[in-house]
């Protein structure tokens, strides 16, 4: 079991420990945001609501900068550092911004719409970029919405260092967190609200290499946040819940074996709102 650091709704960012099931909350933002967004670098913990990046002291969580509220949103998501540059999806605006250690904006780079053709419109045929991720020298950038047909079919785009694309391939529907483990695709899978028009299969869960291994109720939880250490897998997200009501919902882990994706138990917390994003706290040396 480990200590893991979770991005909540309410603006909040939340010391857990999985052996004990203790937890507290270490920052809370000014902004009336969810907190979306988690990266440890060193001792540097780089959090984001929809509309600001904080950076904070990982000793004691104090601020010690931050961006500007960007007004529109860019609805932040998900970061990941690489070479002294945290690279942050603009999910909005389909763009990848990139930020040196003291954010600062450096450049943005837009991520080509499935149909670059026709003017494009957020939850129209643009690809709801959720999170980025380096792995064996190339960038992986998980793309919930492959297609202009949203609710649907979800892909990834493979670029170089530079975010020149290689590839497209599809994996998964309303997928959240791809990544590597073991050094298999592993991506969560989710299924949106009966209000939406969903046009996938009805099922939720931890997809690998294109299989749905662990499955949880469609109806019970929607999961975004997803981290590991040597034993478990941690599928983190909240009750489902309208979204005018979201910032109430209960937070839910489902702790699986790493071997083999079973579900070793399920935590659940109301004081803990639903989670956006996890990662496990690293050891500073």
């Amino acid at each position: 079991m480990s200590d893991l650091l979770l991005a909540t709704e309410g603006g909040q960012v939340v010391a857990f420990n999985s052996a004990t099931d203790e937890h507290h909350c270490v920052f809370k933002s000014s902004d009336d945001e969810a907190m979306m967004g988690i990266e440890q670098v060193g001792r540097d913990l780089y959090v984001a609501s929809l509309s600001r990046i904080y950076r904070l002291n990982l000793d004691d969580f104090s601020k010690i900068t931050q961006t500007q509220l960007y007004e529109p949103t860019p609805d932040f998501h998900q970061m990941q550092w690489y070479e002294d540059r945290l690279y942050m999806t603009s999910t909005k605006i389909n763009e990848i911004w990139i930020f040196d250690k003291d954010l600062n904006l450096l450049e943005t780079h837009l991520v080509t719409p499935p149909n670059p053709k026709r003017r494009a419109k957020y939850k129209k045929n643009y690809n709801h970029l959720n999170n980025i991720i380096k792995h064996e020298g190339r960038f992986y950038i998980d793309l919930n919405w492959l297609t202009t047909t949203q609710y649907a079919n979800s892909g990834v785009l493979v670029t170089d260092k530079n975010l020149n694309e290689i590839e497209r391939f599809e994996f998964g529907w309303e997928t959240h967190d791809f990544q590597f483990i073991d050094g298999k695709r592993v991506a969560i899978c989710a299924t949106s609200g009966k209000g939406k028009r969903v046009k996938h299969v009805l099922r939720s869960g931890l997809m690998v290499e294109g299989e749905l291994v662990f499955e949880h109720d469609s109806e019970e939880s929607f999961c975004k946040g997803l981290c590991y250490d040597d034993e478990f897998i941690y599928l983190c997200g909240g009750r489902k819940m309208e979204r005018k009501h979201r910032k109430n919902s209960n937070s839910i882990i489902y702790i699986l074996d790493r071997r083999d994706y079973s579900l070793v138990r399920m935590f659940e917390s109301k004081e803990i709102k639903a989670i956006k994003g996890a990662i496990l706290r690293k050891p500073i040396s």
